[in-house]
């Protein structure tokens, strides 16, 4: 006989996709606003396929959380 494995807590699953998806997002967002510093916020909405206004805020958020020691402000 074999024995059968627990089936995985939903609810546990459903957090860690949702912790997956944060760390995957904010990884997103810190490449799109590196290469709109690096290169320009044009050239990184286009690669995006974000606005110019969201490019913006990502590289606002991006220079906060860098003057403020890694915690927004």
């Amino acid at each position: 006989m074999t024995a059968t494995q627990p089936h995985p807590d939903p609810i546990d699953q459903v957090r860690r996709a949702v912790a997956a998806y944060q760390a995957s997002r904010q990884a997103r967002d810190d490449a799109i606003a590196d290469a709109a510093i690096a290169v320009g916020r044009e050239a990184a909405a286009e690669a995006s396929g974000l606005s110019m206004s969201r490019i913006q805020q990502l590289v606002t958020n991006r220079n906060r959380t860098t003057t403020h020691g890694g915690q927004p402000a």
